[in-house]
């Protein structure tokens, strides 16, 4: 892809001759790391994809919208820098927002500080206000664009692209994740304004102290069901030095009727600083911790550093919650739990990952998609899961075309040239560059004039997934069999099953059942690679 923006590559920040991989990927577009070589400086860049032309009209008003954001200058808005087109889909560039996003601090094991929770809430509304006030709305406020940055300075990013989610029809299907932030007007199809901004914010709120969504469902029918007939239980969210003056203001925020929230997030700000100044003696109260927890923190930092240094990741994570609970505020503490968690999830990822790979390559596409849908849960966002996904989507295109050119060598062995050569096309319309077809195709020569003008669908002439590619050619019944030690069918049933429970989260039943396949056949590869994945996962 090239953008014709002067000077702008994509660009990896140690090397800039390399490209470097998107971002993220979400409902809406993919967000690359660009490199501005006028500036000699680093953007994200979102190009959105999937407008369709009758979309120019939500197009234009994202471009403006997006436009007015880079104008607004506040500390806890991200800077727009530039708004284009690319072969008919918009883009827009903003500063590179260094940090965590909130939807990585909602999936992560240690909850965060009331403390923090309520400082995010404070910089959102100081940034939103500020939006507010010369006219901006962004009506599509999800955890996802909401950053924060190593410093904790809270960044909105995203503003703009509520007008192309107002094109989509929500179905039966999978719910969009900013349909869980939406005000129930906004579903309903009313005219939104600043109001449904403020109950989108509360609903990030209520998921970084509940670790759920205020209104959940698989489902865009269930959420929006959820959204305009169930009230949150904020009074059931676990006590903290600011209840119950946290959690009225919560409830306010998440009123489904827009006349019963807070008509700004002025009054929203003023709500939350007066809770902190009624608290704070009692906070200050709190913070003086007797001296002898002293020893007791030195001793749980000592485990800290050997379990990282030996390796003991779970163990290590299990110190942090017990320094986190002497000392909610143990910055130390905070950043272990987060550079621990990204480890263990790279581990993981990488283990599916090499799972799904083994899979491929012996022909059982299924469940290599399947792993990677494991994949995709525990992190959609990894370069690991799209390369992943691409090569799949590759390889299954492959396999079929392998079999449409089967198809078109009988066709051919039966003097059928024209629809050798139609099956052949189809190949390498699925499969740019196909070499067997391409084959095929020179092997027939020039089409005769007489052939008939027939155009042939592509189509899948065999089940081609589960199945080895050279099988779509050559026959299984001219192949000699080899027999069949009954130990090893047995161990690789065993181990069928143990993927089977693996897929569906059954890790107990998983792990039995790859026992007794290695009883049956230690060599067993499936069994032995799952035990490894088992392992990576504790």
């Amino acid at each position: 892809m090239v953008f014709r923006e002067p000077g702008w590559t994509r660009r990896t920040p140690l090397d800039r001759s390399s490209c470097a991989a998107s971002l993220g990927r979400g409902a809406s577009g993919v967000v690359y790391q660009v490199y501005d070589a006028g500036h000699d400086r680093l953007l994200a860049l979102k190009l959105y994809g999937g407008a369709a032309p009758a979309a120019t009209g939500a197009i234009g008003r994202l471009k403006r919208d997006a436009q007015a954001a880079g104008a607004l200058g506040h500390p806890n808005i991200a800077a727009v820098l530039a708004v284009g087109e690319h072969l008919g889909q918009p883009w827009v560039a903003s500063e590179l927002v260094e940090g965590v996003s909130l939807a990585q601090v909602a999936r992560s094991r240690s909850p965060w500080p009331i403390e923090s929770v309520l400082d995010v809430w404070r910089q959102l509304c100081e940034g939103l206000a500020h939006a507010h006030r010369e006219g901006v709305l962004h009506l599509d406020l999800k955890p996802a664009d909401v950053r924060v940055t190593p410093a904790g300075e809270v960044k909105v990013l995203d503003f703009g692209s509520w007008h192309l989610k107002a094109l989509e029809r929500q179905g039966p299907g999978p719910a969009d994740n900013g349909l869980h932030y939406r005000a129930p007007e906004v579903v309903a199809g009313r005219r939104p304004d600043q109001r449904a901004d403020v109950f989108a914010a509360a609903a990030i709120v209520f998921e970084l102290v509940a670790r759920c969504r205020a209104f959940p469902g698989e489902t865009a029918s269930d959420v929006m069901r959820a959204l305009s007939r169930c009230e949150p239980e904020v009074h059931d969210l676990p006590p903290t030095p600011f209840s119950p003056g946290f959690e009225r203001i919560l409830a306010r925020g998440l009123a489904r009727s827009p006349e019963e929230r807070h008509a700004s997030f002025e009054e929203v700000h003023a709500d939350l600083v007066q809770l902190v100044r009624d608290t704070a003696p009692r906070l200050r109260a709190a913070a003086r911790a007797p001296e002898r927890l002293l020893p007791e923190r030195e001793g749980l930092v000592s485990a800290l550093t050997r379990a990282r240094a030996e390796e003991r990741l779970d163990d290590a994570l299990d110190v942090c919650e017990q320094l986190l609970t002497l000392d909610p505020q143990d910055v130390a503490a905070q950043c272990a739990v987060s550079e621990i968690e990204s480890v263990l999830v790279e581990r993981k990822v990488d283990a599916l990952v090499g799972s799904a790979l083994a899979h491929s390559a012996d022909g059982e596409l299924a469940l290599a998609a399947e792993i990677a849908e494991r994949v995709e849960r525990l992190a959609p966002w990894s370069p690991r899961y799209l390369q992943l996904q691409v090569y799949l989507d590759e390889e299954k295109a492959r396999i079929e075309a392998d079999a449409m050119v089967a198809t078109g060598r009988r066709h051919a062995d039966e003097g059928r040239a024209w629809e050798a050569r139609a099956a052949a096309r189809n190949a390498l319309a699925l499969h740019p560059g196909h070499a067997p077809a391409r084959k095929l195709l020179d092997e027939l020569g020039p089409e005769e004039p007489s052939s008939p003008l027939v155009s042939v669908a592509p189509a899948r002439a065999e089940p081609v997934v589960g199945v080895r590619p050279e099988s779509a050619a050559e026959p299984a019944l001219d192949r000699p069999r080899a027999p069949v030690d009954p130990r090893a069918a047995q161990a690789e049933a065993q181990s069928a099953a143990a993927l089977r429970h693996f897929l569906a989260d059954e890790h107990v039943r998983a792990r039995e059942a790859v026992e007794r396949a290695l009883a049956l056949d230690p060599s067993n590869r499936r069994a032995l690679d799952l035990q490894k994945i088992l392992r990576v996962l504790g």
